[in-house]
């Protein structure tokens, strides 16, 4: 299980159906996965991801939010960089800060 602590205004993004528990501080907004409406639905066809993701953000006080994967396994953090990305596997996305 991923459990996150959000400071006030601090968001996360996670897969649909992902999330087990979080504070009834947390706000959730559910938006299309891409900007664009083909976007969206060229991940949904080509990666079996869910059309849409869930932004979670605190907002008074610290959160605190969980969220699991589909098929159980280990759970690890990539740090992703401008000159490294990584090649995941189908539904293996849990979820992701902007930064």
């Amino acid at each position: 299980m991923l459990v996150v602590q959000l400071s006030p205004g601090e968001t996360i993004t996670a897969e649909s159906g992902a999330m087990t528990y979080m504070n009834p501080n947390i706000d959730v907004k559910t938006r299309k996965r891409e900007k664009s409406l083909l976007g969206t639905i060229g991940l949904k066809l080509t990666g079996r991801q869910s059309f849409f993701v869930n932004d979670y953000s605190a907002t008074s006080g610290q959160g605190e939010a969980a969220f699991v994967s589909a098929p159980v396994g280990d759970i690890e953090v990539l740090e992703v960089t401008p000159n490294q990305g990584y090649i995941i596997q189908k539904a293996a996305y849990i979820a992701s800060h902007k930064t």
